[in-house]
């Protein structure tokens, strides 16, 4: 048997590669709390793990606290900015897996390659007011992002508007 290269050793070890933008997964490490949510909206998991006292609510001030928490943690040489490799790395590390905080255009938005903690704030807040209810709290619950649908098959049926294969008789 012939051995497969490193790299696709590799490939072939994880799902990484199939994922789309945007899909959060909870890592099996994350804690019970999120594994049984399964899957989670874009910043779902970040969201979540700013619930401090575990009452499944995530209120403003969690998203404050939690936002500074979250930009220590990505800023690895603690001089107040991130660059990329910064961002990437940090989301590399949250309890999901989700693209959408690992892309450096989500926090910088002027794209002068270095996010500050205004502009980490400001994506955090707008990431945040997508899943909050009328009084501003966040219910973990409403986290969780539906299953993807199953592939679907490349036939369609008759009468969806599009020209139907002809046998070739009477043509």
């Amino acid at each position: 048997m012939a051995a497969l290269p490193v790299n696709a050793q590799a490939e072939t070890e994880t799902d990484d590669l199939v994922r789309l933008p945007g899909q959060g997964e909870a890592n099996p490490d994350s804690g019970p709390g999120l594994m049984k949510l399964g899957r989670l909206v874009p910043g779902g998991g970040l969201i979540a793990s700013f619930d401090a006292n575990a009452d499944g609510r995530i209120s403003a001030a969690e998203i404050a606290a939690g936002t500074l928490a979250a930009f220590a943690a990505a800023d690895a040489n603690a001089d107040g900015q991130l660059v990329a490799i910064e961002q990437q790395d940090w989301a590399a590390n949250l309890p999901t897996r989700d693209d959408t905080l690992a892309n450096p255009v989500r926090f910088d938005p002027n794209l002068d390659r270095v996010v500050t903690f205004q502009e980490f704030q400001a994506a955090i807040v707008q990431l945040a007011k997508n899943y909050e209810d009328a009084s501003g709290t966040i219910e973990i619950a409403s986290l969780s992002a539906p299953e993807p649908r199953e592939a679907r098959s490349d036939r369609r049926p008759p009468g969806d508007g599009l020209p139907q294969e002809r046998n070739g008789a009477g043509n």
